[in-house]
Order: structure tokens, then sequence, then C-alpha cells
């Protein structure tokens, strides 16, 4: 057939039903499970994760070798936000010892 295969009708015709769409979670509540990477390379966007997100939902990331930017330049970064020094270790390790659970155990 030519909607698709066999038997498959395709979406209904006409305006989307709105009561078929169970309603979205809250927003704020996705954001604050929401983590993003440090691979940007841009002071302006990691200026922007950490104000919009906060430094605990930032983890370091070069997204893969080689690197754009010396390693040191790019920890430079990280250490020029608008955060202080604790909050920069969470950024540089802390928030991946704890999401990824590898603090050393007894």
């Amino acid at each position: 057939s030519a909607g698709g295969p066999a038997g498959a009708a395709g979406p209904p015709a006409g305006p989307p039903d709105p009561s078929a769409v169970p309603p979205a979670a809250d927003p704020a509540a996705a954001l604050r499970r929401l983590y993003v990477d440090t691979s940007t390379f841009s002071p302006t966007h990691l200026g922007l994760n950490a104000e919009i997100l906060g430094p605990e939902r930032m983890l370091f990331g070069t997204d893969s070798p080689p690197l754009s930017v010396p390693l040191e330049d790019f920890i430079r970064m990280i250490e020029k936000l608008p955060v202080d020094k604790a909050s920069q270790q969470l950024i540089l390790g802390g928030n991946a010892e704890a999401v990824f659970d590898l603090r050393s155990r007894p």
C-alpha cells in the first residue's frame, strides 16, 4: 500500500486531538535531571550552562581526543567560570564521581 507497511493506515487526517496526549511532565523537574558535559570549548556556553543549570549539573568532558585546545587551556576556562572553587571541583570530577558512583569504597 502507498501509506506504509501492509495494513498501516498512517496518521489520521485533521488537527491533532489534545486529549490523546498525556500532560507533559514539569519542565523544571526535567531540568533537574539534565546533565551537560563541558566539551563545548566555548567560555560563553560554559558560563550559560553554569548560570542556567548550575555547576552541579555539569560534567567534565572533552568529547574525544584530539582536543581542539590544549587540556590546560580547557581547564583554565572552567576555572574562570563565575563559580566558587568548590563548584569548579564538582565540574572537574566531583559530579562524575557522584553520578557514576566512582568514589572509592571501604
